[in-house]
């Protein structure tokens, strides 16, 4: 053998004993980046079943609380029938619309609204 292809004999030994380890480096980084991703999405998992959870325990109160049975209770003691030749008053207000007799605007929040922050435990 001439030394020119004896050096190229070891030249193609090195570079694919290079390229064999460079490979397998490349393959492990996929791998932990594969297993961080799915750690993510396992996180983001968990934070969503969370999160539908207290949604479904908020729809289940505002169900419970709007049941005609439950409103009744609450206004039990302070509604009673209309009388005959009753007058009732309906405080006005008066706004660039015009005069309203309630909020009338969609969207609109009222005050008496309770806002819930998901995020806090």
């Amino acid at each position: 053998m001439s030394k020119t292809s004896r050096a190229r004999a070891y030249l193609t030994i090195v570079a694919m004993i290079t390229i064999t380890m460079c490979s397998a480096f490349m393959i492990l980084w996929a791998q932990q980046q594969i297993s961080r991703s799915a750690q993510r999405s396992q996180g983001l998992e968990t934070h969503l079943a969370e999160t539908m959870r207290k949604l479904r325990y908020l729809d289940e109160r505002i169900a419970a609380l709007h049941q005609p049975v439950v409103l009744q209770g609450r206004v039990a003691g302070s509604l009673r029938p209309s009388v005959e030749k009753q007058i009732v008053w309906v405080e006005e207000r008066k706004l660039p619309k015009g005069r309203v007799y309630a909020i009338s605007d969609p969207y609109v929040a009222s005050i008496d609204l309770a806002f819930v922050d998901l995020d806090t435990d």
